[in-house]
């Protein structure tokens, strides 16, 4: 798993239930990725995230074939080759700068 800090610039839901989030590192991107398109299954619990909201995004990478996920009785193979969103935590704004009086 791998956690950055970035922005939310756009999302998109389908008929499935699945989300596609898609997001800017702000971080130095590793590997040259500047942009995250990252998958949330409908079975995924996660408040609603709004564009433009800054924070620090989880997910994995998962390889078809290769990984696997647990069904509650058995580990199966991923079927397809994805980047999975795992969780999202929204930055704190910054107060310091405010004058309490």
């Amino acid at each position: 798993m791998v956690t950055v800090h970035a922005k939310l610039l756009a999302k998109e839901h389908d008929l499935g239930g699945y989300t596609t989030y898609v997001f800017e590192n702000l971080d130095d991107a590793p590997f040259g990725h500047k942009y995250l398109m990252l998958t949330r299954w409908p079975n995924w619990q996660c408040r609603n995230i709004d564009v433009g909201e800054v924070g620090y995004v989880t997910y994995k990478e998962v390889i078809a074939g290769q990984d696997t996920w647990w069904d509650g009785t058995n580990f199966i193979p991923y079927n397809y080759t994805n980047i999975i969103f795992i969780k999202f935590v929204k930055e704190k704004p910054d107060n310091s700068k405010d004058i309490l009086i």
